[in-house]
């Protein structure tokens, strides 16, 4: 159980470092950042790709310094 807990967790937190522009998937790791994002959509189909990826390929820690900011034009991120 805890191989298949670790092969998980391992594959989540490698996930991200594939570009994806998944807006759901982006808006789930902000809110397990403790943020909150104002202007991004959380639909899996939304137009905000570029992002999204930028969201899921880098820390919480990046994401509150403003790291994606040139990609999230609109976007704010903020502590719950």
């Amino acid at each position: 159980m805890r191989l298949a807990l670790a092969l998980v967790a391992t594959l989540l937190a490698f996930g991200g470092c594939d570009g994806d522009g998944d807006c759901k998937n982006a808006c789930d790791f902000v809110s397990s950042c403790g943020l909150k994002s104002s202007g991004l959509s959380c639909d899996s189909g939304c137009d905000q790709g570029e992002c999204a990826a930028c969201v899921n390929d880098v820390s919480c820690a990046d994401i509150e310094a403003g790291a994606c900011a040139p990609d999230c034009p609109g976007v704010s991120f903020t502590k719950q």
